[in-house]
């Protein structure tokens, strides 16, 4: 196998951990709902969009990198330094606009979209809009522990971006014809569309899926480790 080969095909065993890393809690997580949901005459979201919340959860963790509590115990072990000042900033916009912040907004507007579509109960602006603060706000927190970047410019445009995608959203649902609409309401009783009967309210359940993801990959995903073994096979 050439060296490139060998480079692309550690590069897929680390990303196919990382997501083993995030989609097993899902899972664990999605069945205890599911069966506490059937337990008590409740419903929760389908597996299905479940996965593609997951799926897209992934995506941006992946683009954006957090730290992990074995960089967390690198730094504090003094392998690596642990905080760099010069890595954060507090101070909006304060280099100019780039495409990089742009990106950061585009980032989040699938969120904004995902969001109310799959559960309908949340299908509220200020519901969304804090939902996509505190996922940003997550991360950023989270890349204090890997040395990226933590930026207020990230954490506002990541939610200016769910609200973008939130508008979208209103868009297309505006689009919709009413009968189409009709017809999803029959489809999904108590669910994604009306959650009358729903487990949990508002946008509660995608955020205790996001909680999951997030303390599973901050304890299993060893990033250091598993390259390290990636690339020396």
């Amino acid at each position: 196998m050439t060296e490139w080969g060998l480079y692309t095909l550690a590069e897929f065993i680390i990303a196919l951990f990382e997501l083993a890393t995030l989609l097993v809690p899902f899972l664990v997580t999605y069945f205890i709902l599911r069966f506490c949901a059937q337990r008590s005459g409740h419903t929760v979201t389908g597996l299905l969009p479940g996965l593609v919340f997951a799926a897209y959860l992934f995506a941006v963790l992946y683009v954006t990198g957090i730290g992990t509590v074995y960089e967390l115990g690198r730094a504090l072990d003094g392998s690596d330094p642990i905080f760099n000042h010069n890595e954060i900033n507090f101070i909006p916009f304060s280099s100019g606009v780039s495409l990089g912040t742009a990106l950061n907004m585009v980032l989040f507007v699938p969120l904004g979209f995902l969001l109310p579509t799959i559960w309908r109960r949340g299908a509220r602006l200020a519901p969304v809009a804090g939902f996509g603060f505190l996922l940003s706000l997550s991360i950023e927190l989270l890349q204090l522990l890997n040395f990226r970047t933590t930026d207020v410019d990230d954490l506002l445009m990541n939610t200016l971006g769910a609200i973008v995608g939130f508008g979208l959203f209103k868009l297309w649902e505006r689009i919709t014809s009413n009968k189409e609409q009709v017809a999803r309401h029959a489809a999904y009783p108590g669910n994604l569309y009306r959650g009358r009967h729903a487990l949990l309210p508002g946008l509660a359940e995608p955020a205790i899926y996001v909680a999951a993801m997030l303390v599973g990959h901050f304890f299993l995903f060893d990033g250091y480790g598993i390259a390290m073994m990636a690339y020396g096979m």
